[in-house]
This record gives structure tokens, sequence and C-alpha cells, in this order.
């Protein structure tokens, strides 16, 4: 405990709670895991789980680690998904989003893709644990050189992305400070020059297969997204997180009113 309060651990306490009763679990060395802390390696990926949305959700490396804004996604899909819906989760990662929806919802159904084939592979193991698998299909493709399969796969009621939106300036940042953002991989994080790119080509390219486009964004993100979305022909709905950073864009067509949340 002293190790981590030393080098600026601020939840120490709590992170050295954590560390120890997973070393006890699988008989593992907590001064090993510590010195990984240390060295702000992530405590989710040390420990290789973390909690979402109430539910336990296996980690690797190759994908981010859940975060409680990005609840705010699967609470839209449990709240706003129509009646047996088939959810299309575009860079769906440890499959987080739309497994802990399904949970919620027994008549959904989910597709998730994810360019990385070591995410898919953990997002399998965590449909499993949470027991919705049966109505869970899951691809590793890349979304934009694979956009003509990815489209024919199925027609869902729904497509919900937490895409890369992390901008050049952003990523030149992580890498400087080599913080624990460091640690996580770039390729789930970037999104071009402007953290854009995937927000641009998803509603251009997938706008035609379904009614409704709902995403996460970053900080500052959202009007530039809406603006993405009505240039299209979706009107559009804001909800804010926990902050009162608007953070889930959700675009429908002609369905609604302009609004925020």
């Amino acid at each position: 405990m002293q190790s981590l309060k030393q080098s600026g651990i601020e939840n120490y306490i709590f992170e050295a709670k954590i560390i120890e009763e997973h070393a006890a679990k699988y008989n593992l060395d907590a001064h090993e895991l510590a010195s990984r802390r240390i060295k702000r390696e992530p405590l989710q990926y040390i420990i290789g789980e973390w909690e979402f949305y109430g539910d336990i959700y296996k980690l690797n490396k190759d994908c981010l680690i859940p975060r409680p804004e990005t609840e705010f996604l699967t609470e839209y899909i449990i709240n706003n998904a129509g009646r047996d819906a088939l959810i299309l989760d575009l860079c769906s990662g440890s499959g987080c989003v739309s497994i802990s929806a399904l949970k919620k919802r027994e008549d959904l159904r989910a597709v998730l893709i994810d360019i990385s084939s070591g995410a898919v592979k953990v997002s399998r193991e965590n449909a499993e644990i949470n027991g919705v698998a049966e109505r869970v299909r899951f691809y590793c493709l890349d979304i934009i050189k694979h956009a003509d399969k990815v489209a024919q796969i199925c027609k869902p009621d729904m497509i919900v992305s937490n895409p890369p939106y992390l901008s050049l300036s952003d990523i030149n940042l992580i890498r400087a400070e080599n913080a624990e953002l460091s640690h996580e991989p770039e390729l789930a994080l970037y999104g071009g020059v402007d953290g854009l790119d995937f927000y641009k080509f998803i509603v251009k390219k997938y706008k035609n297969i379904c009614q409704e486009i709902v995403f996460e964004c970053g900080i500052g993100q959202s009007e530039k997204i809406y603006e993405i979305l009505a240039a299209h022909g979706f009107n559009y709905k804001i909800i804010s997180d926990y902050n009162k950073i608007e953070r889930i864009i959700a675009g429908g067509k002609l369905r609604w009113q302009q609004e925020k949340i």
C-alpha cells in the first residue's frame, strides 16, 4: 500500500485492497502486481476484469477499459430499442455496451463487430459469462475497409457505437505523458486528425441500413457530430452524462424533434 501511495496513485487504499484480494484469489504475487500499477499500468488490466453497469467483464489489452459514462449508451438501448430489436454494435471492444443491454432486455439480439481479434475473443467470453451468448453474433472486421460486407451481415433496428474519437493532438499528448491511457490500445482510441473520422464514415456508409444511429462522443465533439447527422437526414437527441457533458447522441430519421436531455 505504501508503495502505491508514494508513487502518487490517488486511490491507493482502494487499489491496494483490490490487488491484494486478486493476488490471494489466484495465488499471485501482490508485490509484482503492485509494481505494474506503479508503472501506471491500469488496475483493470492488471486484474483482467472490471465492472460495467453492474456486470463483470473480462478485459485484455486489445479492448478499452469500460467507463461509467459509457453506461449511458447501454441505458439508451434498454430504454429506446423497439421490441425484439436487433442491435448492430460497431467497434464493440469488450462487448460491455450491448451485452449489458441484452441482460436487461431478453427480447433483444445483437451483432458485435470489432477490428481486433483479441477484443472479439474477450467479447465472446463476456457474452458467455453474462448469459447472452445465444443472442449475439460476433465478427472480426474493419468497419471501414470491410464496410460493404458489414452492411450485408444484417439489417439492424439500431446501430450503436463508441468509436475511436481521440484527435491527433490528444494521441500525441497521451504518448508524451506515458500515463494510464497510453496502455490502452491506440487502435481503439485514435479517430483521425480531428477525432471524427468514424462518425463521418458510419453515418455516411450505414445510414441506409437502419433508422437510428446512437453514438458516444468525446468532450466538445457533440456539435460536430449532430451536424454530421443532420447533413444526412437525421434528427437527433443529446444526452448528458453525470458531469453534464454532452455524451450520447442519437440520430433518428424524422422520428423526433431535436432536443437535449
